[in-house]
């Protein structure tokens, strides 16, 4: 069974000990009331930053990372002009139902493929933001 879980930026800082400050990352279920977004994880309910969240895709890179959504990975290619790092970002393609990794020249999702597919053929690794 797949294991849904998401994962958000913190709006403010948790509680009074202050062990979840602002902008740390929560990883949890989620869902919204009204305007206020929440990702809740640790027996504890988190504010987080709505355009923050994203979803779990189920896979891992190279290094054993959890891989969500808006994700970039990246992966060494071989070119006529040397080697160079790839850089493709991971969204839902809603069509497929899927997800797919972006190999569009502006990063426009025009141009995927299935990410499962990408990930057998090539040693891909999240890029840090």
């Amino acid at each position: 069974m797949r294991k849904l879980k998401f994962r958000g930026k913190l709006l403010k800082d948790s509680d009074s000990f202050k062990t979840y400050k602002k902008g740390t990352i929560i990883e949890g279920g989620f869902y919204n009331q009204g305007s206020k977004t929440f990702i809740v994880a640790h027996f504890n309910v988190f504010e987080v930053e709505p355009e923050s969240v994203s979803q779990f895709t189920g896979f891992k890179d190279k290094n054993g990372n959890e891989i969500y959504e808006g994700d970039n990975l990246t992966d060494v290619v071989e070119t006529d002009e040397g080697k160079i790092n790839s850089k493709q970002k991971v969204f839902w393609n809603a069509p497929t139902g899927s997800w797919h990794l972006d190999n569009s020249v502006n990063q426009d999702e025009t141009n995927s493929t299935e990410l499962w597919i990408e990930l057998n053929d090539f040693q891909y690794e999240i890029l840090i933001k």
